[in-house]
């Protein structure tokens, strides 16, 4: 009897042999989709057969295949690639026009099209790596809550690897005094150190927080990063430095989609002169959501699972010393050059990855318990770099009699405004608005007095130059 295969790629009928169609390809099953070939029913076999190792996703229009240890982005076609072996094996017996019509690149892209779509493979980004405690590693899986290793299951979601897998023993000499070199010995540095790294294999955000290391050239913070770096490998990125200082401009929103799913967000070499992009440094450090998108994609909205690592030579500006400012940053000052540099300590460190991601596992099961423990040396150096980045407070100070507390001293807002304003100017900041002079009184404890005839008084503190009179209605 013959039968008749028809594919309505082309709208044309496929004439077939007596022959069954055969499946060539072990690790595909033989398939008799009926009396006709389409791109719907080969796309149906195609499911059947991949189900439990691909995945379209739609926010990044790209397929993810399990290889075993993690769900890997495919960046070359694998699916249609499969989808064309699939075809000839399912082609055999076809007569040649048949087989030129099945072999078309049409065929396997409308076969794949109707695959994206197909319940069994289509995902959103938020069906990756969802637990935050959870790090893929090349040989399974660490959960950080016990820094045990499991084997890796493809429900996890994971679509990033560390570069290596943690040995049993944090067993890194070479490491650890690079470390006491580059902290001069400062224990409690070091420690915050590794609770720092081990916080960064999460994606946890709880801390609010950023690392700013600080020093001149050649004193091993940039040894500390990239040994970073290579270790987390997937989970780690690096972002321009225009991605945290002020610009006049936006950034791109494919450059925040390219942040999701990063657990470590680094950037380098600073700029003298710059200031911090300040309110996109507590959007990304406070947990906001994030919209960004893909190139050719919709937008979508994430939570930031990433922690910022900066270093650089120059500190940049900060115009608001604010509460939240002061919860978010961490200086680290690395301030020791070795006497005779090591050319090659990169290289030798990375020989001692193991050892070192296990050290991190150690300081995130630290962190876990304890909070991230700021050493004096940091405390100190972070209040240091407020002091002088403070401008409004500096302000107060030289130009102000401050008693918060006291309603019996008060001054114009106007005369105060102008104070600042030649105050910020001859300091080379930016005075702003009126508006957020006010909003700065308030947050600094100063209220609202009355208004009169003069303008508006605020309470508990007066221009130094009518410190010792009351401010009189004007004229």
């Amino acid at each position: 009897m013959q039968n008749a295969i028809k594919t309505d790629a082309s709208n044309s009928t496929v004439e077939a042999r007596d022959e069954e169609p055969v499946a060539a390809n072990d690790n595909k099953p033989a398939s008799n989709p009926g009396t006709s070939v389409t791109e719907d029913s080969v796309a149906y076999i195609f499911a059947s057969t991949y189900r439990d190792t691909l995945r379209f996703c739609h926010s990044t229009g790209a397929w993810f295949e399990w290889d075993g240890s993690y769900w890997r982005r495919n960046e070359v076609g694998l699916a249609a690639h499969h989808v064309r072996v699939m075809a000839r094996d399912m082609s055999q017996g076809l007569s040649p026009k048949a087989l030129a019509t099945i072999r078309k690149r049409s065929f396997a892209s409308g076969v794949e099209g109707f695959a994206r779509n197909d319940p069994t493979f289509a995902v959103t980004i938020e069906a990756w790596d969802r637990d935050p405690f959870l790090l893929g590693t090349p040989d399974g899986t660490v959960d950080l809550r016990t820094g045990k290793m499991r084997a890796a299951d493809p429900a996890d979601g994971i679509t990033k690897l560390t570069s290596t897998a943690p040995s049993a023993q944090a067993d890194c000499p070479l490491w650890l005094r690079f470390l006491q070199d580059a902290t001069g010995g400062d224990g409690e540095m070091i420690r915050f150190l590794q609770q720092w790294c081990g916080y960064c294999l999460t994606g946890d955000t709880r801390e609010h927080a950023l690392v700013f290391v600080h020093g001149d050239g050649g004193n091993g913070k940039s040894v500390f990063l990239n040994t970073t770096r290579y270790i987390l490998h997937d989970y780690a990125t690096t972002a321009s430095m225009d991605t945290f200082v002020a610009s006049r401009s936006d950034r791109h929103p494919t450059d925040l989609a390219m942040l999701r799913g990063a657990r470590l967000v680094s950037a380098s070499e600073t700029e003298e002169g710059r200031a911090w992009a300040e309110s996109r440094i507590k959007q990304m450090t406070g947990g906001d959501a994030i919209s960004a998108r893909f190139m050719r994609q919709d937008f979508f909205t994430f939570q930031p699972q990433f922690k910022l690592f900066v270093v650089g030579n120059h500190q940049p500006a900060l115009h608001s010393v604010d509460a939240a400012a002061r919860r978010r940053f961490n200086i680290v000052p690395f301030t020791r050059k070795p006497t005779k540099p090591d050319r090659e300590l990169e290289a030798k460190l990375r020989g001692e990855a193991p050892a070192i991601l296990r050290w991190m596992v150690d300081g995130c099961r630290d962190w876990q318990r304890n909070g991230l423990v700021r050493p004096a040396s940091i405390v100190e150096a972070t209040e240091t770099y407020f002091a002088e980045q403070d401008t409004f407070g500096q302000w107060l100070k030289d130009a102000c009699r401050v008693e918060p507390d006291n309603r019996s001293i008060s001054d114009f807002v106007a005369d105060l405004f102008k104070s600042w304003t030649d105050y910020a100017e001859a300091s080379g900041e930016r005075p702003g608005s009126q508006k957020g002079f006010v909003q700065s009184l308030t947050k600094s404890g100063f209220k609202k007095g009355q208004r009169v005839r003069g303008g508006q008084l605020y309470i508990g503190l007066q221009l130094l130059r009518q410190a010792e009179k009351e401010p009189s209605v004007r004229d």
